[in-house]
């Protein structure tokens, strides 16, 4: 089961994001078979009582406000309010089924370093088809979308969205001390290319995601009698980073910052826009995924273009599911958490401690670039999102001594 949920998110981010149909349709069935193997697992054999998860409840209210907008036709358009819910599904889907099957701490381990060998391969693929492109993606499918696209991303943005997600793997690992020196070494050398990618980008918000993540991390890990040494760790990880970005010059990044918005109306026009759909349907919303046809209404500037996304997660989600459903996504970040950081005290000796701070690092990075852009409309990041939320939350029992001295482990004193 792990497998398959691994192999299904190394897939989305290589179908450009998961965006194309036929991407989204492969996301959605094979989630749904994912569920139906489980449940056969489990009638055919049952594994102790299902894992509980503190994100079940505002995910299940979440759910039934959508319903509601369903059956009671509250939604705007109906058929993009039921396009979206069922892709959302299988959001959930995966962060059941995550919660279910990651259950032992190795199993945890295993699959976090899968995502960072993952996250190694995909950046250093990005960086030579960045250096050595022919403009097209794979240098065989062409730019059709015309804007700026890195890796496997049609837009920069949401490839830099996809590493926020997976760098604080590697980087919490290089810095542990259950991890044997090679894996260390291996670990970091795969942060500062997986850091130096979101650079070559030139995603704004990208960048201003991986900052959040570092303060996020600093802060996280900088406690108890250890701190100095997690700050200097951190310190020498950012000046590897810096002489890397030297010898692989982002051109063009600093241009882009100096450049106060992009030409035309901007996130901020579209921002106010949208407050003011919210204002007229402050409670439910108009409809999840209706912001696209409902926005044309509202907006206050001329274009032949279609405007898809507020370009601010948390301000779409208001417009489309009101203030019940932005009340909802502020508990499940709540519990969140709440949740994980209760249990990430010793991650530097216990590996699923260890986990659970790495994601919630990539959460909270992903979290910080939604304020300005919609990662959380991209099929592949949105999917990893939830994963993450479902590790860190995912309560984990050990088998033995095995489970706390997996093959990568090396002992280490208490904190």
């Amino acid at each position: 089961m792990a497998i398959g949920i691994c192999l299904l998110l190394f897939f989305e981010p290589l179908a450009f994001g998961g965006v194309p149909e036929p991407a989204i349709l492969i996301l959605e069935t094979s989630a749904g078979l994912l569920f139906i193997l489980w449940a056969a697992g489990r009638i055919a054999g049952p594994d102790g009582q299902l894992a509980q998860s503190p994100l079940f409840a505002p995910i299940l209210l979440f759910a039934a406000l959508i319903a509601a907008q369903l059956v009671l036709n509250l939604s705007a358009y109906w058929y993009p309010t039921w396009e979206k819910s069922l892709l959302w599904a299988a959001y959930g889907i995966l962060l059941f089924l995550v919660s279910q099957c990651l259950r032992r701490e190795p199993w945890q381990w295993w699959f976090a370093m899968a995502l960072t060998v993952y996250g190694f391969a995909v950046a250093l693929f990005a960086i030579a088809q960045n250096l050595a492109g022919n403009g097209r993606f794979y240098w065989v499918y062409p730019n059709q979308a015309g804007g700026v696209f890195f890796g496997p991303y049609p837009n920069h943005a949401h490839y830099s969205g996809l590493m926020e997600m997976l760098i604080p793997f590697p980087l919490v690992f290089a810095m542990a001390a259950f991890s044997s020196m090679p894996v260390r070494i291996f670990c970091a050398s795969a942060a500062v290319v997986m850091s130096s990618s979101v650079f070559l980008s030139k995603s704004r918000g990208g960048v201003f995601a991986f900052v959040v993540e570092l303060a996020v991390l600093t802060i996280l890990s900088a406690q108890g009698r250890r701190m100095r040494s997690q700050v200097k760790l951190l310190g020498v990880f950012a000046i590897l980073l810096v002489l890397w970005l030297m010898m692989v010059p982002p051109s063009g990044l600093w241009q882009s910052f100096l450049q106060a918005e992009e030409p035309g109306p901007g996130r901020l026009t579209m921002l106010k826009d949208s407050l003011k759909m919210v204002l007229h349907r402050p409670l439910l919303g108009w409809g999840f995924g209706t912001f696209y046809v409902v926005y044309p209404s509202f907006r206050s500037f001329y274009t032949n273009l279609i405007v898809n996304a507020a370009h601010n997660d948390f301000v779409e989600l208001a417009v489309e599911t009101g203030l019940v459903g932005f009340a909802l996504m502020i508990w499940f970040l709540y519990r969140l958490y709440r949740t994980g950081l209760s249990r990430i005290r010793h991650w530097r000796h216990q590996p699923r401690a260890g986990v659970t701070l790495a994601a919630l690092v990539g959460c909270a990075g992903l979290i910080a670039h939604s304020l300005m852009d919609f990662n959380l409309q991209v099929p592949a990041n949105a999917a990893l999102f939830f994963v993450l939320t479902a590790i860190a939350t995912t309560s984990v029992t050990k088998t033995g001594s095995a489970a706390s001295r997996s093959p990568i482990s090396s002992p280490g004193e208490n904190d």
